[in-house]
Order: C-alpha cells, then sequence, then structure tokens
C-alpha cells in the first residue's frame, strides 16, 4: 500500500527529507548540515556533487525511520533555496560550483541595469526587482569576468533544478523561479523581452524548460535509485521554490481570511497577500 509522500528540501543551512502521510501530517524527518563557501568579493558557492550526495542520503536516513518506505512511497517532490546559479555540461556534469543566493559578486551590475529606463519592463514582466543574487545578474557579472565558464555549460539550474535532475535526468526549472528572474508572470514562460533588456538574450540556450509540477512528473531514474534506496519508477514532482511552497502551505492565498506570513530562517522576510484591483 502506497500511504506515504515524500519532500525534499535542500535549504541554505540545512537538506532535509520529510515523510508525510497521504493528509499531510508529518511522519518522521532526516537532516544534514549543508555546505557552502564564502569566497573575497561576495562570493558564496556550494559543491553541486556534495549536494547531491547529502540529499541522497538522508533519503536513506529517512528509510531507517520509516518502515517499507520506498514501497510505500507515492511520490517525491523537491524544492530547495532559491536564485544563484547553478551550470552542469551536456553530460550532466557540474561545471563549476553553484553560485547561491547568498553571492554578492554582481552587486554592481544589478545598480548598472536598475539606472537603466527599460529596467521598468524588465519589473513590470517578472513582478520582481532586480537583485545581485538572481541568474539574470549573475550571468551578466559571468559574461564580463569569466565567460570561458559560461561557455561549457549547456544548463543552468537552480539548487532545486540540479537535485531534479538528478533524481530522473530531466533538464527542467519551474514557474516561480522561471518566471521572475527571466520571465513573465501573466505567460509563467520566458520573455524575450526581459532577457534583451538584461543583455543575456545570447545565453537563452542555457536556460532549461519551464515545468508545472502541480501537472508534471517524471520517473526516478535507476541511477538515484541505487544512490538513495528508493524504487526505481516513483513519481518525482519539481516544487515551486521554497519561498512559495511556504506561502501556499501557509494559506496566504485564503482571500477571506487574508493571512499573513513570516519566514524565520537563513532568509527571513514577512509576506501578505495584495490583490491589484481590477481596473489597474
Amino acid at each position: 500500500m502506497r500511504d506515504i509522500l515524500i519532500g525534499i528540501d535542500a535549504g541554505t543551512s540545512v537538506i532535509k527529507s520529510i515523510a508525510f502521510d497521504i493528509a499531510g501530517r508529518q511522519i518522521a524527518a532526516a537532516a544534514l548540515p549543508n555546505h557552502y563557501e564564502t569566497l573575497p568579493g561576495g562570493g558564496a558557492e556550494q559543491d553541486l556533487t556534495q549536494t547531491w550526495s547529502d540529499a541522497a542520503t538522508t533519503l536513506r536516513q529517512l528509510a531507517d525511520k520509516v518502515p517499507d518506505l520506498a514501497s510505500r512511497t507515492v511520490a517525491i517532490a523537491v524544492t530547495g533555496q532559491g536564485d544563484g546559479t547553478w551550470l552542469i555540461d551536456d553530460r550532466g556534469e557540474p561545471v563549476a560550483k553553484g553560485w547561491l543566493w547568498l553571492d554578492a559578486r554582481a552587486a554592481a551590475v544589478v545598480e548598472e541595469i536598475r539606472a537603466r529606463p527599460e529596467d521598468r519592463l524588465r519589473f513590470e514582466k517578472t513582478g520582481s526587482g532586480l537583485a545581485a543574487c538572481q541568474q539574470g545578474s549573475q550571468f551578466v557579472f559571468m559574461k564580463r569576468t569569466m565567460p570561458e565558464m559560461l561557455g561549457k555549460a549547456a544548463t543552468a539550474f537552480h539548487c532545486k533544478d540540479w537535485l531534479y535532475f538528478k533524481l530522473t535526468g530531466e533538464r527542467a526549472t519551474d514557474p516561480s523561479e522561471g518566471t521572475f528572474t527571466f520571465g513573465d508572470f501573466h505567460t509563467r514562460d520566458y520573455s524575450e523581452e526581459v532577457l534583451d533588456v538584461l543583455g543575456v538574450d545570447d545565453l537563452r540556450h542555457l536556460l532549461p524548460p519551464i515545468v508545472d509540477g502541480t501537472r508534471h512528473s517524471t520517473a526516478l531514474s535507476q541511477a538515484a535509485a541505487d544512490a538513495t534506496g528508493m524504487l526505481a519508477g516513483t513519481p518525482v514532482v519539481l516544487g515551486y521554490v521554497d519561498v512559495v511552497c511556504t506561502a501556499l502551505g501557509a494559506g496566504l492565498l485564503d482571500r477571506q481570511r487574508k493571512p499573513g506570513c513570516s519566514i524565520i530562517g537563513s532568509t527571513g522576510m514577512h509576506m501578505r497577500l495584495a490583490e491589484t484591483p481590477d481596473d489597474v
């Protein structure tokens, strides 16, 4: 009987796998500290191979706590820290360490782009202010300072996208991360206009397809099954970025109660639902 859902969250401080029953009640959890390094000039990087190894280990540890976990699992969903740039080549191997949302090397790029009048168009499409942690500004910095690294890359991921790739072999990102970085939130797809404003239209080939995990899943690969102890063929879902998952889980879309939500962690923020008037 399949009666368990597993969520993987590769956060900034901790990587954890959690088992839930199908009603959403937590059954057990396994976690490991995350590892990243800071560099001169504001850099913050994380080893891709180590991140996958740690995530796989938490799944094996979870199986030690939940009897018959693999055979009882309905599906696995993965989310993680947002923003950043995790590059892999055409063979699926890391090109360099992943740049995190903590990375500030693109700060001057952000100030430069924000000063341009066309940045207004980018904001209206993405619904997001530009920041040094985002893949768009990091792309610009990389183009100027390390083009040879970009030249080796075939796909640009975020943290959760990399883990989804290791679980399934599919190169993809989700609507939330893809939209607020390079897209149009009205269409939930990439925007050529946004890429042009950022000056990274020549890197469009690095952006993976956007898939919606509420409608799309991929089977756990045999290689991932061997690494995690789970069963090959188990459906795997790419979740939205962690902040969006938190907002949805906290009920921020409840238009009657209109609750607020605060995140207290490596990233701290307050959120509330603010609806746009129909005539705007």
